[in-house]
């Protein structure tokens, strides 16, 4: 079965040119180009070699006392992984995501097998296996991960090698390869078991810089300088990552500063030095002409708004979106706007742990999340039900506790007031045969939404080198919040939501365990479903039940209560709860919890420090100055 499976994707998804074989340029016939192309086959064969090596060693182990000989199997094939990956990943984001190191919990395949569930596989299942308590039943686990992967090694070599590439996108695999690095790699992320994460990281860092050597051969004489600075990256890269140092003493505030943000921008102007066209193969929220990770326009919201009505990015639209977010008419008895639970003055929350409804004395189900920086995502709602920000305002139209109307209702109400006319007639005349409907109301408040960016706090600022003040609470806090605390491998960088690196294409939700209040010695599991019931036949899989969208901690100092219940009235609750592990680390019987159960052992100042560095993440310069 699994053969005839993979027949089928071959034939849909190989005329895809997976190994990025479309297109020509005048660079991409030279020696540089081939001879990566040649290395890269090779390492990719020699990771090949070592998943068959792992499969025999399993399929031949029967006690527990090889399991020793299976660890170090794995770890050397993970570091061989390593050396391809910033390209594989490049030419093979999904697939490598569904089956080779994506990681280690069930998934749809909306892309390979019609939307079947796959469970665990590829090469962070078995991090996190062989890592377990050990038992024989371990064992068959861990021979059934590896004869998987395995297959699916396999097939990718017979579609995928050999590859052409062109100058161009291997300096993005090597920029996209710079942020995966720093989100996936030295959080933690890719190694849930092991905590490897350094090591690996060398490998990748290494692979790369050998890459990139091959530039040396042919540049334009006003690179040479810049291929020396990078050079100088590259090392010093290399003697951070390979220091005697703990995971959880690794500076990664310095890792970034000196080392992934000045090798993410010389890259580009390296790439601008050698005429080398700026020419994405992949289509992604990533924009490459940024030059840092925490840069405004570092991802690119029209990646997420791409079928809507007009470019979110329209100063019309954003304009006219403004005066229908504050006006109460677009309510069943003008009652209330979107302001009366996205307030700016409160972060655009209401401040409650759960939004006061359109009838007295009712409420909301769930807590108000902030809209700030909302636009960075591909789903919305604490439940991920609506899949673009046009979408997100029909839910909140209809919802009888809200709106509680119909845009053709609203649409009645507009066209009775002059300004409006002449407003909507300026931003859509000539699309429609009415310029105000359903499309062009949702699509004016979604860009109004979509403007609300908030990238000059205080973080932001210092690790783009425009200050030199940042607190010394909050840097230690960062670095606790990117190692020890893992808050970085659900929080993503840069907007530190649930949005997926390098690539940002896909937006998570988390099973935490999230309990009715924060009682730590009597807790109640939270009986909202969650995700499980937001009526996506796609998303009705056990595993999303008490599932939630994992959301921004960009301007948290100003949104609480916290959590989808608002259950959660402090910052300090909020870390003492996933200190403990979550509602399974409580005590709790949580089906398919995603957050580790085990304790994180935070002391009460390593809580205050995460605190101040996520407080420093507070920019309000862009919106509190508009008029009420």
């Amino acid at each position: 079965m699994k053969k005839i499976i993979f027949l089928i994707i071959t034939v849909l998804i190989c005329s895809l040119a997976l190994s990025g074989k479309e297109g020509t340029e005048p660079f991409e016939t030279n020696a540089i180009t081939e001879k990566v192309g040649v290395l890269y086959a090779s390492n990719f064969y020699k990771f090949q070699e070592e998943v068959n090596t792992l499969v025999k060693l399993t399929d031949n182990s029967t006690t527990l006392s090889e399991l020793k000989a299976i660890k170090r199997q794995i770890e050397k094939t993970r570091l061989v992984y390593k050396k391809i990956e910033f390209i594989f990943d490049y030419y093979q984001t999904f697939y490598n995501g569904t089956y080779i190191n994506g990681a280690p919990l069930p998934k749809v395949s909306e892309y390979y097998e019609g939307d079947k569930i796959i469970e665990p596989s590829g090469l962070q299942a078995l991090d996190e296996a062989v890592n377990e308590e050990a038992s024989i039943e371990n064992i068959d686990y861990i021979k059934n991960l590896a004869n998987e992967l395995k297959a699916h090694v396999d097939y990718a070599s017979n579609i995928h090698l050999p590859i052409r590439l062109k100058p161009s996108q291997l300096i993005e695999c090597m920029r996209s390869g710079m942020v995966r690095l720093f989100t996936l790699g030295v959080t933690g992320f890719d190694t849930p078991g092991s905590v490897n994460a350094l090591a690996e990281s060398y490998e990748s860092l290494q692979s790369m810089e050998t890459t990139f050597m091959y530039f040396e051969e042919d540049m334009q004489s006003e690179a040479k300088s810049k291929f020396k600075e990078i050079k100088k990256h590259f090392k010093k890269g290399k003697k951070i990552l390979s220091a005697n140092v703990s995971f959880n003493d690794f500076d990664r505030m310095t890792f970034l500063k000196e080392v992934i943000n000045p090798l993410y921008a010389d890259l580009l102007e390296f790439q601008t030095l050698n005429k080398i066209k700026l020419e994405p193969y992949k289509k992604h929220a990533q924009n490459y002409e940024a030059v840092n990770l925490f840069q405004s326009d570092f991802l690119n919201t029209k990646f997420y708004s791409e079928l809507v009505y007009l470019p979110l990015d329209n100063p019309k639209t954003i304009q006219l979106g403004a005066l229908l977010f504050k006006d109460s008419k677009l309510s069943n008895g003008n009652v209330m706007s979107c302001v009366s639970c996205h307030d700016p003055n409160k972060g655009f929350t209401d401040g409650l742990p759960k939004s006061l409804a359109n009838k007295k004395g009712f409420y909301t189900s769930r807590n108000s999340p902030t809209v700030i920086n909302s636009g960075y995502a591909s789903r919305y709602f604490w439940d991920l039900r609506a899949y673009d920000l046009e979408r997100q305002v029909g839910h909140v139209i209809d919802n009888d506790l809200e709106f509680n109307t119909n845009f053709k209702a609203i649409a009645k109400k507009l066209k009775t007031d002059p300004n409006y006319l002449k407003l909507f007639k300026d931003a859509y005349g000539g699309i429609d045969k009415q310029d105000i409907n359903e499309r062009s109301i949702s699509n004016a408040i979604a860009a109004y939404v979509n403007s609300l960016k908030s990238f000059d706090s205080p973080f932001d600022k210092y690790v783009r080198n425009e200050s030199n003040d940042y607190p010394k609470d909050a840097l230690r806090g960062f670095n606790l919040f990117m190692g020890k605390a893992a808050c970085g491998t659900c929080h993503f960088a840069p907007m530190f939501n649930g949005t997926v690196p390098p690539f940002y294409i896909e937006t998570e939700s988390e099973v935490l365990g999230i309990t009715q209040g924060f009682d730590t010695i009597n807790p109640t599991l939270d009986t909202d479903i969650g995700r499980l019931g937001n009526g996506l036949n796609i998303d009705k899989q056990p595993f999303f039940r008490n599932s939630f969208k994992t959301v921004s901690v960009r301007n948290i100092a100003l949104t609480a209560p916290y959590m989808h219940n608002g259950s959660f009235k402090t910052l300090e609750d909020v870390l003492e709860f996933y200190n403990l592990g979550g509602g399974a680390g409580m005590g709790l019987e949580v089906e398919n919890q995603t957050l580790s159960d085990a304790p994180l052992n935070l002391t009460k100042q390593e809580i205050k420090d995460i605190i101040a560095f996520m407080e420093s993440l507070t920019d309000t310069s862009s919106f509190l100055n508009e008029e009420d």
